[in-house]
């Protein structure tokens, strides 16, 4: 990052406050003091992006750095428009540990809300959804997202697929159907279904279908859950 009284030394690239400070001095503290002073140890000068997870950004310069707090001066504060295309990822939960990789992913990638589903062959095997919500905020932080995705607590595909909040614009990864593809200029909201590694049985599958999800292709392969749940939705984003 750039701009009057930042030095160069390299920083992450954003922190997430539930309320960003006004123009002028400030003071940060708690976790978040602790881990610029004692983690990174940031010294005056250093630039730090501070940000709300819905669209609002503040640009600071570090003053003072002690023990528990760090003293700084916010120097210009912006508001960023969510993205014109916001994707739901349902999903089948794979193993807890590919869950945290396509959380991770995923956020860098783009998509709005993830939605974990319960399927007849992905049963709970203990969810996580307080980590799971760090995951995707520290991931936002290392990719300068400045709007965080929100993850939904786990829940059967029948209520999801009962839910009259969902988008109307409904996509099923499945092989072998006709390929994905994005015009570059879509926008609204879109949800991304992607099934176990074992597939939907065929009740889930008749349930889909008469729930308006149109099946699509992401390439030639067979894919995992969670790479399948990558590359379409960064197929729906790619601009």
């Amino acid at each position: 990052m750039g701009g009057g009284g930042y030095n160069e030394r390299p920083m992450a690239n954003r922190y997430f406050l539930p309320t960003l400070p006004t123009l002028g001095p400030c003071t940060l503290a708690g976790d978040l003091a602790h881990h610029l002073g004692r983690v990174l140890r940031v010294r005056g000068g250093d630039g730090v992006v501070l940000g709300d997870g819905r669209g609002g950004t503040a640009l600071a310069v570090v003053q003072t750095v002690d023990r528990s707090r760090i003293g700084c001066v916010i120097e210009s504060t912006l508001a960023a428009d969510p993205a014109p295309l916001r994707v739901t990822l349902a999903f089948a939960v794979p193993k807890l540990q590919r869950v945290e990789w396509l959380l991770e992913h995923g956020t860098e990638v783009g998509v709005t809300t993830f939605a974990p589903l319960w399927t007849t062959r992905t049963r709970p095997v203990g969810e996580r959804l307080d980590r799971w919500q760090r995951i995707v905020t520290a991931a936002a932080g290392q990719c300068d997202r400045a709007w965080l995705p929100t993850v939904l607590a786990g829940r059967e595909l029948t209520a999801m697929l009962a839910d009259t909040t969902l988008p109307t614009a409904r996509v099923l990864a499945a092989a072998g159907a006709p390929g994905l593809q994005s015009d570059g200029a879509r926008r609204g909201e879109v949800v991304l279904l992607v099934g176990p590694e074992g597939g939907f049985d065929d009740a889930e599958m008749q349930a889909i279908a008469a729930a308006g999800f149109a099946a699509r292709s992401f390439g030639q392969h067979t894919l995992r859950t969670e790479t399948a749940a990558l590359v379409g939705a960064a197929i729906l984003l790619a601009t």
